[in-house]
């Protein structure tokens, strides 16, 4: 009976530890999941934060292309898409065009190029803005007709050295006064005719000093350019 009662004991006791044993090996358990699964959650929620970042980089990115897409279309315009009935709006722009050339030869000054002479008269280098042909007349054609800007162009003294553009600078200029004291405009339909009277000093012209122009907008680009420009002082730029 002793026996017994001990082999009972020994058994109860077994139990006991095995329980014991398996709780805390569940607990372990049940702790290294939990951690398992924290890590996890943090690691979508980083993945998901990124997501936003990326999403939000790629938004700003599409937009600042669009901004630049648009500056460049804006830079590329016309010189003038409207002009008003204010005579000083044709006056600036009248300005403008008869100084059009001076863009040219100022633009060597600021431009380190090289100066090359022949026949003794010397060429600048032009920089890469006005490096050829059809830049230097899309300048033009800012302001003035396709065929005026042309003209305009074959009055230069330009010249090809290893595939670069050259031009002189003319010991000769022009020098005008355009303001809306000499100025008159009139509407007529589409177009606008503008009269400078005295353009210059009459030590400068003693003859005719009254320059016409007609102003219209090209069918294509919209933009108001100079159609003709009549009169003696400064034809020769347009010969």
């Amino acid at each position: 009976m002793k026996l017994r009662n001990i082999w009972v004991c020994l058994l109860v006791a077994a139990f006991l530890v095995t329980g014991c044993t398996g709780s805390k090996g569940g607990e372990k358990k049940e702790e290294k999941t939990t951690k398992t699964q924290s890590k996890k959650d943090e690691k979508t929620t980083k993945t998901k934060t990124k997501s936003k970042k990326d999403k939000k980089n790629t938004v700003k990115t599409k937009s600042k292309k669009a901004g630049e897409s648009i500056k460049k279309k804006t830079v590329h315009s016309s010189a003038v898409q409207k002009l008003g009935n204010n005579k000083m709006d044709v006056v600036l722009f009248l300005n403008r065009a008869e100084n059009v050339v001076s863009d040219v030869y100022f633009a060597t000054l600021e431009h380190k190029g090289k100066t090359v002479t022949e026949d003794g008269k010397q060429y600048r280098e032009l920089p890469k803005r006005f490096d050829t042909k059809e830049k230097i007349i899309s300048h033009f054609n800012r302001y003035w007709s396709r065929p005026l800007a042309e003209s305009l162009y074959d009055n230069l003294s330009t010249k090809q050295v290893n595939k670069k553009l050259y031009v002189s600078i003319p010991n000769v200029d022009y020098p005008m006064m355009i303001s809306v004291r000499n100025t008159t405009v009139q509407k007529q339909d589409d177009h606008v005719r503008v009269t400078v009277k005295n353009v210059t000093d009459p030590a400068y012209s003693p003859d005719d000093r009254t320059l016409h122009y007609l102003l219209g907008r090209d069918s294509k680009t919209k933009r108001i350019e100079i159609e003709s420009r009549t009169g003696a002082y400064g034809k020769e730029h347009f010969q």
